[in-house]
Protein backbone atom coordinates (compact mmCIF):
# COMPACT_ATOMS: atom_id res chain seq x y z
CA UNK A 1 0.00 0.00 0.00
CA UNK A 2 2.54 2.44 1.01
CA UNK A 3 5.64 3.50 -0.44
CA UNK A 4 8.38 3.06 1.38
CA UNK A 5 9.28 6.89 2.11
CA UNK A 6 11.95 7.38 5.16
CA UNK A 7 12.02 10.78 6.93
CA UNK A 8 15.05 12.08 7.94
CA UNK A 9 15.23 12.91 11.52
CA UNK A 10 15.65 16.51 11.51
CA UNK A 11 12.70 16.50 9.17
CA UNK A 12 10.56 14.69 12.03
CA UNK A 13 11.35 16.11 14.69
CA UNK A 14 11.05 19.71 12.90
CA UNK A 15 7.71 19.10 11.25
CA UNK A 16 6.24 15.57 12.05
CA UNK A 17 3.54 16.21 14.52
CA UNK A 18 3.80 19.54 14.54
CA UNK A 19 0.37 20.68 16.20
CA UNK A 20 1.08 18.03 19.37
CA UNK A 21 4.37 19.47 19.88
CA UNK A 22 3.44 23.02 19.86
CA UNK A 23 0.49 21.60 22.35
CA UNK A 24 -2.18 22.40 19.65
CA UNK A 25 -6.01 20.88 19.66
CA UNK A 26 -6.76 21.29 23.10
CA UNK A 27 -5.29 17.53 23.94
CA UNK A 28 -3.63 17.17 27.71
CA UNK A 29 -0.20 16.29 27.74
CA UNK A 30 -0.33 12.17 28.52
CA UNK A 31 2.39 12.61 31.29
CA UNK A 32 0.01 14.37 33.37
CA UNK A 33 -2.41 11.22 34.19
CA UNK A 34 -1.77 8.22 35.38
CA UNK A 35 -2.40 5.18 33.67
CA UNK A 36 -4.40 3.29 36.51
CA UNK A 37 -5.51 4.59 39.56
CA UNK A 38 -4.91 3.00 42.88
CA UNK A 39 -2.53 0.87 44.18
CA UNK A 40 -4.17 -2.32 43.03
CA UNK A 41 -2.92 -1.21 39.14
CA UNK A 42 -1.03 -3.45 37.01
CA UNK A 43 2.71 -1.64 36.73
CA UNK A 44 3.62 -1.38 33.03
CA UNK A 45 7.48 -2.07 32.14
CA UNK A 46 8.60 -0.82 28.92
CA UNK A 47 12.24 -0.08 28.89
CA UNK A 48 13.36 2.76 30.88
CA UNK A 49 15.53 4.44 28.55
CA UNK A 50 13.86 4.87 24.99
CA UNK A 51 15.47 2.29 22.52
CA UNK A 52 14.09 3.43 18.64
CA UNK A 53 15.98 6.26 17.15
CA UNK A 54 15.08 9.79 17.70
CA UNK A 55 12.05 10.32 15.26
CA UNK A 56 9.62 10.88 17.81
CA UNK A 57 8.86 14.46 19.17
CA UNK A 58 5.61 15.55 20.08
CA UNK A 59 2.30 13.05 19.28
CA UNK A 60 -1.40 13.92 19.03
CA UNK A 61 -3.16 10.67 19.64
CA UNK A 62 -7.03 10.16 18.49
CA UNK A 63 -9.07 8.52 20.69
CA UNK A 64 -12.41 8.13 21.49
CA UNK A 65 -13.91 9.22 24.53
CA UNK A 66 -17.14 7.13 25.10
CA UNK A 67 -15.85 4.11 25.39
CA UNK A 68 -16.31 2.71 28.77
CA UNK A 69 -13.06 -0.32 29.04
CA UNK A 70 -11.09 1.04 26.13
CA UNK A 71 -10.87 4.92 26.55
CA UNK A 72 -12.91 6.49 28.89
CA UNK A 73 -13.59 10.57 30.41
CA UNK A 74 -16.00 10.18 33.06
CA UNK A 75 -15.22 13.54 34.23
CA UNK A 76 -13.48 15.40 31.28
CA UNK A 77 -10.82 15.25 32.34
CA UNK A 78 -9.75 12.42 33.84
CA UNK A 79 -8.94 9.25 31.36
CA UNK A 80 -9.20 5.40 31.93
CA UNK A 81 -9.09 2.44 30.17
CA UNK A 82 -7.04 -0.35 28.42
CA UNK A 83 -6.20 2.00 25.25
CA UNK A 84 -5.11 4.64 27.55
CA UNK A 85 -2.97 2.44 28.88
CA UNK A 86 -1.47 1.47 25.84
CA UNK A 87 -0.67 4.89 24.48
CA UNK A 88 1.23 5.27 27.70
CA UNK A 89 3.65 2.34 27.25
CA UNK A 90 4.26 3.39 23.68
CA UNK A 91 4.88 7.11 25.08
CA UNK A 92 7.66 5.27 27.08
CA UNK A 93 8.47 3.07 25.59
CA UNK A 94 9.43 4.89 22.31
CA UNK A 95 10.58 8.23 24.02
CA UNK A 96 7.77 10.49 22.90
CA UNK A 97 8.53 14.19 24.08
CA UNK A 98 4.75 14.55 24.77
CA UNK A 99 1.35 13.33 23.94
CA UNK A 100 -1.75 15.25 23.54
CA UNK A 101 -5.49 13.36 23.17
CA UNK A 102 -8.27 14.48 20.25
CA UNK A 103 -11.54 13.11 20.70
CA UNK A 104 -12.61 11.22 17.05
CA UNK A 105 -16.01 9.80 15.87
CA UNK A 106 -15.91 6.43 13.98
CA UNK A 107 -16.75 7.88 10.66
CA UNK A 108 -13.39 10.31 10.98
CA UNK A 109 -10.74 8.16 12.19
CA UNK A 110 -9.24 7.74 8.51
CA UNK A 111 -10.09 11.65 7.86
CA UNK A 112 -7.95 12.47 11.06
CA UNK A 113 -4.85 10.47 9.60
CA UNK A 114 -5.47 11.59 5.86
CA UNK A 115 -5.54 15.54 6.65
CA UNK A 116 -2.34 14.82 9.37
CA UNK A 117 -4.67 16.28 12.17
CA UNK A 118 -4.01 13.42 14.47
CA UNK A 119 -0.79 11.46 13.99
CA UNK A 120 -1.35 8.35 15.53
CA UNK A 121 -5.07 6.82 15.94
CA UNK A 122 -5.75 4.44 19.10
CA UNK A 123 -9.67 4.34 19.25
CA UNK A 124 -11.03 0.15 18.80
CA UNK A 125 -9.65 0.80 15.05
CA UNK A 126 -10.10 -2.49 13.21
CA UNK A 127 -7.70 -3.70 10.72
CA UNK A 128 -9.70 -3.63 7.02
CA UNK A 129 -8.55 -3.96 3.64
CA UNK A 130 -10.83 -0.83 2.62
CA UNK A 131 -9.03 1.39 5.17
CA UNK A 132 -5.66 0.04 4.12
CA UNK A 133 -6.03 1.96 0.77
CA UNK A 134 -5.76 5.09 2.71
CA UNK A 135 -3.42 4.50 5.80
CA UNK A 136 -1.12 2.22 7.49
CA UNK A 137 -2.01 -0.17 10.46
CA UNK A 138 0.33 -1.46 13.79
CA UNK A 139 -1.09 -4.29 15.05
CA UNK A 140 -2.85 -6.18 16.06
CA UNK A 141 -2.93 -5.13 19.97
CA UNK A 142 -6.85 -6.63 21.19
CA UNK A 143 -9.25 -8.98 18.78
CA UNK A 144 -12.60 -9.42 19.16
CA UNK A 145 -16.00 -10.68 17.76
CA UNK A 146 -19.09 -8.84 17.18
CA UNK A 147 -22.60 -9.06 19.71
CA UNK A 148 -25.23 -7.43 20.65
CA UNK A 149 -26.17 -5.33 23.73
CA UNK A 150 -29.79 -5.47 25.40
CA UNK A 151 -31.69 -4.03 28.64
CA UNK A 152 -31.11 -5.75 31.72
CA UNK A 153 -33.36 -8.99 31.64
CA UNK A 154 -34.91 -8.89 28.30
CA UNK A 155 -34.96 -12.66 26.31
CA UNK A 156 -36.32 -11.53 23.45
CA UNK A 157 -33.15 -11.46 22.09
CA UNK A 158 -31.35 -14.83 21.80
CA UNK A 159 -30.08 -15.18 18.76
CA UNK A 160 -29.81 -13.14 14.92
CA UNK A 161 -33.01 -14.15 13.57
CA UNK A 162 -34.68 -12.54 17.11
CA UNK A 163 -33.75 -8.56 15.84
CA UNK A 164 -36.52 -9.28 12.71
CA UNK A 165 -38.30 -5.89 13.53
CA UNK A 166 -36.08 -4.75 16.27
CA UNK A 167 -34.73 -1.34 16.46
CA UNK A 168 -30.59 -2.10 16.38
CA UNK A 169 -28.26 0.73 17.16
CA UNK A 170 -25.32 0.78 15.36
CA UNK A 171 -22.07 3.73 14.97
CA UNK A 172 -21.47 6.06 11.48
CA UNK A 173 -18.23 4.04 9.78
CA UNK A 174 -17.58 1.42 12.56
CA UNK A 175 -17.44 -2.23 11.12
CA UNK A 176 -20.94 -2.81 12.34
CA UNK A 177 -22.45 0.25 10.23
CA UNK A 178 -24.75 -1.98 7.27
CA UNK A 179 -23.70 1.59 5.45
CA UNK A 180 -19.48 0.83 5.97
CA UNK A 181 -17.76 0.99 2.78
CA UNK A 182 -16.46 -2.57 3.25
CA UNK A 183 -17.95 -4.67 0.57
CA UNK A 184 -17.72 -8.09 3.23
CA UNK A 185 -18.95 -6.29 6.42
CA UNK A 186 -21.80 -4.87 4.58
CA UNK A 187 -22.82 -8.33 2.85
CA UNK A 188 -22.67 -9.67 5.77
CA UNK A 189 -25.08 -7.44 8.32
CA UNK A 190 -27.45 -7.54 5.15
CA UNK A 191 -27.46 -11.91 5.74
CA UNK A 192 -27.43 -11.69 9.43
CA UNK A 193 -29.96 -8.90 10.39
CA UNK A 194 -31.66 -8.64 6.80
CA UNK A 195 -34.92 -7.78 9.06
CA UNK A 196 -33.56 -5.39 11.61
CA UNK A 197 -34.56 -1.79 11.64
CA UNK A 198 -30.40 -0.16 12.38
CA UNK A 199 -30.90 3.30 13.90
CA UNK A 200 -27.29 4.93 13.13
CA UNK A 201 -25.47 7.27 15.57
CA UNK A 202 -22.49 8.96 15.90
CA UNK A 203 -21.23 7.27 19.02
CA UNK A 204 -21.95 4.07 21.07
CA UNK A 205 -22.67 6.71 24.69
CA UNK A 206 -25.99 7.67 22.44
CA UNK A 207 -27.05 4.37 21.58
CA UNK A 208 -25.88 2.78 25.18
CA UNK A 209 -28.68 5.79 26.32
CA UNK A 210 -30.60 4.96 23.73
CA UNK A 211 -30.98 1.29 24.80
CA UNK A 212 -32.01 2.44 28.63
CA UNK A 213 -34.77 4.69 27.41
CA UNK A 214 -36.18 2.15 25.67
CA UNK A 215 -35.72 3.89 22.39
CA UNK A 216 -34.20 0.47 20.56
CA UNK A 217 -34.14 -3.07 21.06
CA UNK A 218 -30.05 -3.88 21.27
CA UNK A 219 -27.00 -1.95 20.21
CA UNK A 220 -24.66 -4.12 17.60
CA UNK A 221 -20.58 -3.86 17.92
CA UNK A 222 -17.40 -5.90 18.92
CA UNK A 223 -17.93 -7.79 22.17
CA UNK A 224 -15.14 -5.97 24.22
CA UNK A 225 -16.57 -2.95 23.63
CA UNK A 226 -20.44 -4.15 24.89
CA UNK A 227 -18.78 -5.43 27.31
CA UNK A 228 -17.10 -2.52 28.70
CA UNK A 229 -20.35 -0.42 28.15
CA UNK A 230 -21.90 -3.74 30.46
CA UNK A 231 -19.40 -2.49 33.43
CA UNK A 232 -20.34 0.97 33.31
CA UNK A 233 -24.03 0.71 32.85
CA UNK A 234 -25.84 -1.77 35.36
CA UNK A 235 -28.99 -1.74 32.99
CA UNK A 236 -27.69 -3.37 30.26
CA UNK A 237 -26.19 -6.68 29.66
CA UNK A 238 -24.42 -8.46 26.60
CA UNK A 239 -26.42 -11.47 24.65
CA UNK A 240 -24.37 -14.65 26.45
CA UNK A 241 -23.11 -17.11 23.69
CA UNK A 242 -23.90 -15.12 21.02
CA UNK A 243 -20.83 -14.12 18.67
CA UNK A 244 -21.03 -12.42 15.67
CA UNK A 245 -18.71 -13.11 12.36
CA UNK A 246 -15.26 -13.27 12.27
CA UNK A 247 -12.43 -11.57 14.86
CA UNK A 248 -12.20 -7.88 14.53
CA UNK A 249 -8.60 -7.00 14.81
CA UNK A 250 -8.19 -3.36 16.43
CA UNK A 251 -4.75 -1.92 15.20
CA UNK A 252 -2.77 1.48 15.74
CA UNK A 253 -3.50 3.84 12.52
CA UNK A 254 -0.62 5.17 11.28
CA UNK A 255 -0.64 7.83 8.36
CA UNK A 256 0.86 6.46 5.09
CA UNK A 257 4.13 6.67 4.42
CA UNK A 258 5.65 6.83 7.34
CA UNK A 259 6.54 3.10 7.75
CA UNK A 260 9.73 4.17 9.48
CA UNK A 261 7.25 4.97 12.58
CA UNK A 262 4.62 2.28 11.86
CA UNK A 263 7.48 -0.65 12.20
CA UNK A 264 8.63 1.57 15.03
CA UNK A 265 5.31 1.23 16.65
CA UNK A 266 4.80 -2.85 15.80
CA UNK A 267 7.61 -3.97 17.52
CA UNK A 268 6.61 -2.31 20.78
CA UNK A 269 3.52 -3.75 20.39
CA UNK A 270 4.87 -7.31 19.76
CA UNK A 271 6.50 -6.60 23.26
CA UNK A 272 3.06 -5.62 24.71
CA UNK A 273 1.48 -9.04 24.12
CA UNK A 274 4.61 -11.06 24.94
CA UNK A 275 4.85 -9.08 28.44
CA UNK A 276 2.03 -9.31 31.50
CA UNK A 277 1.23 -5.88 30.99
CA UNK A 278 -1.53 -7.01 28.48
CA UNK A 279 -3.12 -9.26 30.84
CA UNK A 280 -2.89 -6.92 33.96
CA UNK A 281 -4.46 -4.60 31.33
CA UNK A 282 -7.06 -6.26 30.17
CA UNK A 283 -8.33 -7.83 33.83
CA UNK A 284 -7.93 -4.22 35.53
CA UNK A 285 -9.88 -2.80 32.81
CA UNK A 286 -12.10 -5.58 31.76
CA UNK A 287 -12.53 -7.16 35.27
CA UNK A 288 -15.85 -8.57 34.59
CA UNK A 289 -15.36 -10.37 31.55
CA UNK A 290 -12.20 -11.61 32.59
CA UNK A 291 -13.66 -13.53 35.82
CA UNK A 292 -16.67 -14.73 33.63
CA UNK A 293 -14.04 -16.11 31.33
CA UNK A 294 -11.18 -17.66 31.96
CA UNK A 295 -9.98 -18.03 28.75
CA UNK A 296 -10.26 -14.42 27.94
CA UNK A 297 -6.51 -14.20 26.54
CA UNK A 298 -6.94 -16.76 24.41
CA UNK A 299 -9.99 -14.89 22.80
CA UNK A 300 -9.14 -11.82 22.92
CA UNK A 301 -5.26 -11.84 23.05
CA UNK A 302 -3.77 -11.69 19.60
CA UNK A 303 -1.15 -13.88 18.26
CA UNK A 304 2.31 -12.00 18.75
CA UNK A 305 3.10 -13.38 15.39
CA UNK A 306 0.17 -11.42 13.70
CA UNK A 307 1.73 -8.33 13.76
CA UNK A 308 3.99 -9.13 10.61
CA UNK A 309 1.14 -10.23 9.03
CA UNK A 310 -1.09 -7.23 9.79
CA UNK A 311 1.27 -4.35 10.34
CA UNK A 312 2.73 -1.65 7.85
CA UNK A 313 1.55 -3.46 4.25
CA UNK A 314 3.48 -2.36 0.78
CA UNK A 315 0.79 -2.84 -0.99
Amino acid sequence: MSSKIRFATAAVCGALLTAACTGGGGGVDASSTSPLPGSTSPTASPPEEPTAAPSWGGVNVAVKYDQPGFNFRDDGTARSGFENDLALFLKRALGFKGMAYSDVPSKDREKVLVEGTADLVIATYSITADREKKIDFAGPYLQTRQGLLVRKGDRSIKEIKDTADKVVCTVEGSTSDGNASVPSIRKQLRTLMPEAVVDLRTDYSDCVARLEAGEVHAVWTDLAVLYGFMEHHKGVEVVENLEIGSPQRYGIGVQEGREEQCRQIAEKLRDFLNSPDWGGYFKYHFSGLADRDPEFEQKHKPNPEDIDKYSCSDD
